[in-house]
């Protein structure tokens, strides 16, 4: 059966960011397939999904699957048309990589003859679909990555938040329109978005706010459902949240394809390696990167001079040369690898903080803690580890995230905290005149936090004890 031109044929494409799928969405019925982007999770998303779930299986695959099955119960569903759930997979320690299996075993046993589990993978950084949609497909994640830079910027900078995102979807949707009806426009129109941004008022710079980037396993963080909690509170403290991208997970993927060739080309014989099949493939893989990087720099040059895009690090080989001193051999091939040298590079940058997402019981996100988290404290980084579950952080993690963004000012320079804490106004003394030191009230903010966790040592990178657990 044909794909193309048959309107009984629709791609499911599963949500990994409202802009991002919507994107995605808009290119695929670009080429003349039917597609539609499912929306961003809810609660009642993971619920569904449990239901038909052993509670084994991590929130990515309830996502996922949650997501497919409110279609298949909605209005939209229809047995007459083939639906093809699209799951992008992985090979490595990851359990998403198996979880399509599970999928289609599911829809058999619910009799769903007409929902197809349609997979690209990893190995080749997603491009079995053909150089045109690999094409489109890069230009995609690369705009979506920094149209999110620019709406979770917002959220920390703007005068009015709300307002703000509220103005800014408006303008990127027309992205979107332009990308299914009027390619040849899609410049013209990030023009304009980049000029609608410069006119929402802000409150302070992004150049003046200390920067966190947000690493970990690649869907729950690119997930509005799974990381937007965080996003938000840290926001609500003056913090810019930057989102490792999934365009650097394509970059990491065409690394260990350079990786792997040149490997195969020192197997060669001197004589025979510049003309063997690998040199040339490496050479048609530099081509591509030579392309992938010159979409990066014109978005770049288009969004850039709003001041709302972050600075992060891009360059592969420099991530992975720190991942390879201070971390794991690059013969690991997981977001572990990446991860934790994206994050170290980040600090070495200028960020103030580091945040592990990662879902509960996740191999990938506890092993990059376990990397990570030593090194960062020895040089006194701000990092967190957080494992969600798709329920609201429980109490405990929000007093961990508290302390977080206390060093994460610290870090930065920062002296007013007291808005870290409800009620911390209640600490201040009454007569200015007698207003304790800043370290001192520090301790007393930080105390005010773990108190209720007695016997757990205080987190704050150099506190030297302000016994406010016990």
């Amino acid at each position: 059966m044909p794909i193309q031109g048959n309107k009984r044929v629709k791609v499911l494409l599963s949500n990994m960011g409202a802009i991002s799928t919507e994107y995605m969405g808009a290119a695929v019925r670009s080429l003349g397939i039917n597609a539609e982007a499912m929306p961003v999770a809810t609660t009642k998303t993971v619920q569904l999904a449990r239901a038909h779930a052993s509670g084994k299986e991590c929130v990515p695959s309830h996502l996922v699957l949650g997501s497919a099955l409110q279609f298949i119960f909605s209005e939209n569903y229809r047995k007459d048309e083939l639906y093809l759930l699209f799951v992008p997979i992985t090979t490595g320690p990851c359990r998403t990589g198996q979880y399509f299996v599970y999928y289609e075993n599911l829809f058999r046993d619910m009799r769903l003859e007409n929902i197809v589990v349609f997979i690209l993978s990893a190995d080749n950084s997603y491009t079995e679909l053909g150089g045109s949609f690999a094409k489109e497909m890069w230009k995609g994640l690369v705009l979506s990555d920094y149209l999110k830079d620019i709406q979770t910027s917002l959220r920390a900078v703007a005068e009015n938040p709300e307002q703000a995102l509220v103005t800014y979807e408006k303008s990127w949707r027309r992205v979107m329109d332009a990308v299914e009806f009027r390619p040849k426009d899609i410049w013209k129109e990030l023009k304009q978005v980049a000029a609608d941004v410069k006119k929402i008022p802000l409150k302070r710079a992004v150049a003046e706010c200390p920067r966190v980037l947000i690493v970990g396993e690649i869907y729950v963080r690119r997930d509005d459902f799974a990381v937007g909690e965080l996003i938000e509170l840290m926001s609500e403290r003056g913090i810019v949240v930057k989102v490792s991208g999934i365009a650097e997970w394509i970059h990491y993927l065409d690394f260990v394809r350079e990786y792997a060739l040149k490997k195969l080309i020192k197997l060669e014989k001197p004589v025979k390696r510049f003309f063997s099949k690998p040199y040339w493939d490496l050479k048609k893989l530099g081509i591509e990167e030579w392309w992938k990087h010159s979409v990066e720099k014109k978005v770049i040059s288009i969004l850039g001079p709003t001041g709302l895009v972050p600075e992060t690090p891009h360059d592969m080989h420099e991530i992975m040369k720190n991942t390879q001193e201070h971390f794991v051999n690059l013969e690991l091939n997981s977001e572990i690898a990446v991860s934790s040298g994206v994050a170290a590079t980040a600090m070495e940058k200028g960020y103030s903080g580091i945040v592990n997402i990662s879902p509960f019981a996740c191999l990938i996100g506890r092993v990059i803690e376990g990397l990570f988290t030593p090194w960062a404290r020895e040089r006194n980084y701000p990092t967190l580890s957080v494992e969600v579950d798709g329920n609201l952080l429980p109490p405990n993690i929000v007093n961990k995230l508290n302390i977080f963004m206390v060093n994460v000012l610290r870090f930065k320079g920062g002296n007013d905290l007291s808005s870290l804490v409800d009620g911390f106004e209640g600490l201040a003394p009454e007569d200015p005149a007698e207003e304790a030191p800043v370290e001192e009230r520090e301790r007393e903010l930080v105390g005010a936090a773990v108190r209720g966790n007695p016997g757990r040592d205080c987190p704050l990178s150099g506190c030297d004890g302000c016994r406010g657990c016990e």
